[in-house]
């Protein structure tokens, strides 16, 4: 039998002939099983344990902390995909998983094909979903880059119209110069003249 690449599933059941038979299927079928029993249990090994990649969670766990509230509390604090194990089939208690978590409710006792195939649909769904989060995660930094690219690409634009704003009023300042040194030429020239023309006349006998 072709067995699947082991993960780790964290089984919460609080029947312990069921939690048994359970551990032993999925044992079975390769994976690595942390099984407890309660609420309070399941919450402190998914945060206390490094490596779950997913919860099998019974709903009904006797006294206590239920599935969905443990599911609320593990969630808050691990991005693990959970799915519900319940015998219920009531529309308002699937509703009620579904606005937990969106990975899979399983009715106890489909069978051992369905359960299987429910972990496999919900590990699926758990790297579409982190694969889809990478890629926001990279688009969101390409905005951001090209938020600053524009940013810088406006400072330079508001430096290249000061620096031309700059040059032009150089080039106004040189252009008066000039009309200055042209007026100061004319007059030159005139004055020479007049000089040449009042020697003239002291020069007449």
């Amino acid at each position: 039998m072709k067995k699947t690449p082991s993960h780790t599933i964290l089984l919460v059941e609080d029947e312990p002939v069921t939690s048994l038979a359970e551990s032993r299927m999925l044992r079975k079928h390769g994976y690595t099983v942390v099984a407890v029993s309660t609420g309070e249990e399941a919450v402190e090994t998914a945060l206390s344990r490094k490596k779950i990649d997913i919860i099998l969670m019974d709903i009904d766990l006797g006294p206590g902390m239920d599935g969905t509230q443990a599911a609320e509390k593990i969630l808050t604090n691990k991005d693990i995909p959970v799915l519900f194990l319940s015998s219920h089939t009531e529309h308002e208690m699937v509703d009620k998983t579904e606005k937990i978590t969106s990975y899979g409710y399983v009715v106890k006792n489909s069978g051992e094909t369905i359960l299987l195939a429910s972990i496999r649909m919900a590990f699926r769904l758990h790297e579409a979903y982190l694969l889809n989060q990478k890629k926001s995660e990279e688009l969101e930094a390409t905005n951001e880059e090209m938020e600053a690219t524009n940013e810088e690409l406006q400072t330079t634009m508001e430096e290249l119209i000061g620096t031309n704003e700059e040059l032009e009023n150089l080039l106004r300042k040189h252009e008066q110069a000039l009309r200055t040194l042209r007026e100061h030429e004319y007059f030159l020239n005139k004055s020479q003249e007049i000089g040449k023309i009042g020697s003239f006349i002291l020069e007449m006998p």
